[in-house]
C-alpha cells in the first residue's frame, strides 16, 4: 500500500501545481486588458478581475399597489338573448276609449218566430217536392203522362165521346185536349201504347166547323191531318191517331177514355 498512497500524493500536488500555473496565467492577462483607474489602496492592491457570471435569478418580489383605473374599452358585440325573466304586476287600468257608434237593433221575438216558422215552411216544401218528383217517375211507368203541370190519364179502355166526358167530370176532370206540340206527343204516346185511337175533348158540335173545348173556347192549336176535318158522315168529334195527327170523326165510336187534370 505504501506505492498507492506515494502516486495519489502526487497526483494532488500535481493538480495544486497546475491551479496556481492558471491563477497566476489568468492574472497576468488581466493585468494587461484591464486599464483600473487610480484609486488609493485598491489597484494596487489587487489587480482587475474578470466579469463574473450571471447569478441565478432571484426570488418573485411582493405585489405592488393597485394601479389606477384604465379608459373604458370599445363597445362588444350584442351577446344571445337571455331568458325570458318573471312576470311583472298588472298594471292600473287604463282610461276608458271613446263611445262606438250605435248597433243595429235586434229582432224582436215575433220575428224570431216568424223566421223559424218561414224555415219550417221552406222544409215542409222540399220534402213535398222530393216526394212529387218520386211520384213522377213512379206515374210515367203507368198510363198516365205528365206534362208540365197537366196530367193525362186513362180511366177507360173502350167509350164514347159521351160517355167519355161523364168518367172524365166524375174525376174533377175532363177529355184531353192538347193545347201545344209537347202535349199532343204525350198523348200520342199513349195511343201508341194502346196501338188505338184517342178522343180528344174537342167538337164541333155547337157550329159546324168551329171547333171549340169543352169550356166552349176556340181551340187555340190543332194537328190535322191531310185534308182534315173533312165532316165526312156528320163527324162532329176529334180523334188522335197513332201518328199524333187529328182527324173529325163520328162521337158514337169507341174509343180508350183520356182525361186531364
Amino acid at each position: 500500500m505504501p506505492k498507492a498512497t506515494s502516486s495519489k500524493s502526487e497526483k494532488m500536488h500535481l493538480l495544486a501545481t497546475l491551479q496556481f500555473l492558471i491563477l497566476a496565467l489568468s492574472l497576468t492577462m488581466a493585468s494587461e486588458e484591464c486599464e483600473c483607474e487610480p484609486k488609493p489602496n485598491t489597484c494596487n492592491i489587487m489587480p482587475c478581475g474578470l466579469p463574473g457570471s450571471n447569478g441565478l435569478p432571484g426570488r418573485d418580489g411582493s405585489q405592488g399597489p393597485k394601479g389606477e383605473k384604465g379608459d373604458q374599452g370599445e363597445r362588444g358585440i350584442l351577446g344571445p338573448p337571455g331568458k325570458a325573466g318573471p312576470m311583472g304586476i298588472k298594471g292600473d287600468q287604463g282610461p276608458l276609449g271613446p263611445k262606438g257608434p250605435k248597433g243595429d237593433k235586434g229582432d224582436s221575438q215575433e220575428l224570431i218566430q216568424l223566421k223559424a216558422q218561414v224555415s219550417a215552411l221552406q222544409e215542409e216544401m222540399r220534402m213535398l217536392k222530393d216526394l212529387i218528383n218520386k211520384y213522377t217517375k213512379v206515374l210515367a211507368l203507368s198510363d198516365i203522362k205528365i206534362v208540365g203541370q197537366t196530367f193525362y190519364m186513362v180511366v177507360a179502355t173502350e167509350e164514347t165521346f159521351e160517355e167519355g166526358k161523364k168518367l172524365c167530370s166524375q174525376r174533377n176532370a175532363q177529355l184531353a185536349a192538347p193545347r201545344n206540340a209537347k202535349e199532343n206527343k204525350a198523348l200520342q204516346e199513349l195511343a201508341e201504347k194502346f196501338n188505338k185511337y184517342i178522343y180528344l175533348g174537342i167538337s164541333d158540335e155547337v157550329t159546324e166547323g168551329t171547333f171549340r173545348y169543352q169550356n166552349g173556347q176556340i181551340v187555340s192549336y190543332t194537328n190535322w191531318g191531310r185534308g182534315e176535318p173533312n165532316n165526312a158522315g156528320n163527324e162532329d168529334c176529334v180523334e188522335l191517331q197513332i201518328s199524333g195527327t187529328w182527324n173529325d170523326r163520328s162521337c158514337t165510336e169507341k174509343y180508350p177514355v183520356v182525361c186531364e187534370l
